[in-house]
């Protein structure tokens, strides 16, 4: 399990030097995160064979592609505005403890 984390922390490290070196502002940023929903929601149309999809081709690992860079833009915008890992930390456990709460209702 420790091997597991220490991955993880270095992947969140590396992941925060890029954020920190990252040439967008928040507007732009922010942007771009719509522009990966989009691109989450088509894959995900095109996965459920929805009417008006059917002449795109689904690539393999699309929609778990679109999710990854949801969550790289994501962190992007967090460790523009604070590059505390602490802090997501913190609001991770929270967001994910009320996550929880809703669920057992």
């Amino acid at each position: 399990m420790t091997e597991c984390l220490s991955r993880y922390e270095a992947l969140l490290a590396e992941i925060k030097t890029l954020s920190l070196k990252e040439k967008k502002g928040l507007l732009e940023k922010t942007i771009k995160l719509q522009e990966e929903v989009g691109e989450l929601a088509e894959a995900v149309l095109i996965h459920k064979k929805t009417s008006g999809s059917q002449y795109k081709a689904l690539k393999s690992l699309s929609i778990e592609k679109e999710a990854v860079d949801i969550l790289l833009v994501t962190l992007d915008i967090f460790f523009s505005l604070s590059p505390d890992l602490d802090l997501l930390e913190d609001l991770l456990s929270k967001k994910s403890r009320k996550w929880k709460k809703h669920q057992t209702k």
